[in-house]
């Protein structure tokens, strides 16, 4: 069954967003967080490999997809972490499984540490994070008039040449298609996302500077990290000191993918992704079993230990 599109007002804001499954109390719904110049379209080819039973919404972020665009809307990362925490209690969503995949990691890791009672564990899709710096000469161009004027250009490219750049986001593995393009070139192509993005990268630096002291508090819940071996937007050598601050994480490096691996091989992510939420259910189950109702500590709390998974 295909997912279905929907729309909730969030404080006065049109936020949109994909849903596909039944709601169960007996599983957390799977929340994925899209990247930087992405929106929910681009997780399709993920929600087509994930079991029909599994509930899953696809949040398109304020600014981005089919959600409001406003004049002086907030880019902040803790200002789209809060829309995207008001956006679960509007939906009713008590316990989530955040996948946030490049800048949707970060904001999942916000969001994570604002609320962590809605969240029970993570997946993160080569987050950004505090401890990688080969983005920052293309921020900085992107602040310049020249990179300014090439961000609104960009949209209206000829479809060969955005082409290009897609793959370079992708692995020498992967291959892509127009239809894996249109969802990045129509968000691009609606009027104030580029005017949206570009404040999203001036507070950048402060943005990463925020959420390394949030970090400090350390991450509770399970979090699974999948990343491309190919990866330039976000070399998987930073994971290392990122994973430092989870008390419990897991990594997968996927042999070939890039930046892009719910696109690239969504179906090995789908995969990774069932298995580690079938680990996290039967340690909760396991939990509940052996403790008495009355007792206050809360399952969905605890986390299994993994390995340091490579």
């Amino acid at each position: 069954m295909p997912p279905v599109r929907r729309h909730l007002d969030v404080n006065g804001l049109t936020l949109s967003y994909l849903e596909q499954g039944i709601r169960s109390p007996e599983r957390p719904t799977l929340v994925l967080l899209h990247g930087l110049m992405g929106c929910a379209d681009t997780f399709r080819p993920l929600l087509a490999e994930l079991p029909c039973g599994q509930h899953v919404v696809a949040l398109d972020f304020p600014g981005a997809g089919r959600s409001e665009r406003r004049a002086g809307l907030d880019a902040t990362l803790p200002a789209i972490a809060r829309a995207t925490l008001e956006a679960l209690k509007c939906m009713g969503l008590q316990e989530t499984c955040l996948l946030g995949h490049s800048h949707g990691g970060s904001v999942a890791m916000q969001v994570a540490q604002i609320a962590p009672e809605r969240v029970r564990s993570m997946v993160l899709l080569a987050p950004a994070h505090p401890y990688f710096r080969e983005g920052d000469p293309l921020i900085r161009f992107y602040l310049t008039l020249p990179g300014r004027l090439f961000a609104y250009a960009m949209p209206w490219f000829p479809r060969w040449m955005q082409m290009i750049g897609l793959r370079r986001m992708a692995g020498p593995q992967s291959w892509d298609s127009a239809e894996r393009l249109k969802p990045y070139r129509d968000n691009l192509r609606t009027p104030g996302t580029i005017c949206h993005l570009l404040r999203l990268l001036r507070s950048w630096h402060e943005d990463m500077a925020a959420l390394h002291r949030s970090l400090c508090q350390r991450v509770e819940q399970a979090t699974l990290l999948l990343w491309g071996d190919c990866d330039r937007a976000v070399p998987h050598s930073s994971a290392t000191e990122l994973r430092r601050h989870f008390d419990s994480s897991q990594l997968h490096l996927l042999h070939g993918v890039g930046h892009r691996p719910a696109e690239e091989r969504p179906e090995i992510v789908a995969g990774h992704l069932m298995r580690f939420l079938g680990r996290i259910e039967q340690v909760t189950e396991s939990y509940s079993s052996n403790f008495f109702p009355s007792q206050t500590r809360s399952a969905s709390r605890m986390t299994p230990s993994f390995d340091a998974g490579d």
